[in-house]
């Protein structure tokens, strides 16, 4: 009998020990954003314009991007500082040498790609949500990129 009291006080003692650790935050976070964009042209292009002037970064997703005719599309992320212009109604976003990250299907996992070939340079994005209107530029992958068109 003495032995069950100090198995019972033994597990009471490890529960509340794991109770007391518990962490407070169980749900995932969720991303708080100032001002989420996003563009689905006809046809191929989508881009997400995740944009937060409180933080240091924003990020831009780029889906079913192709750096060659023939070349696998990718869905890419890259983060950078965003700025209101001086008339306070368009985003700007630029940078250079910013690292890639490659969203992999099979693994469910977006990957940093910071070789030379994936980094985006003289990258160039301006978002006006009120005249509804983007334009991306950059060079990655030895090839440039330019695209733009109207917001949803």
């Amino acid at each position: 009998m003495k032995k069950f009291f100090s198995m019972l006080f033994v597990f009471t003692m490890l529960g509340m020990v794991f109770t007391a650790c518990g962490d407070d935050k169980d749900e995932p976070e969720t991303p708080k954003t100032q001002n989420l964009v996003s563009v689905h042209e006809e046809g191929e292009r989508y881009f997400v314009f995740d944009i937060d002037t409180n933080k240091d970064k924003s990020t831009i997703y780029m889906y079913d991007i192709q750096f060659a005719p023939g070349a696998p599309k990718m869905t890419l992320r890259v983060n950078v500082p965003a700025t209101l212009n001086q008339s306070g109604n368009a985003y700007i976003m630029s940078g250079t040498g910013l690292v890639a990250e490659m969203f992999i299907p099979s693994t469910n996992n977006w990957v940093s790609k910071s070789d030379d070939a994936y980094k985006l340079n003289n990258l160039s994005c301006t978002v006006n949500p009120s005249a509804k209107q983007y334009s991306l530029s950059f060079d990655a992958h030895g090839g440039h990129f330019e695209e733009s068109g109207r917001l949803k």
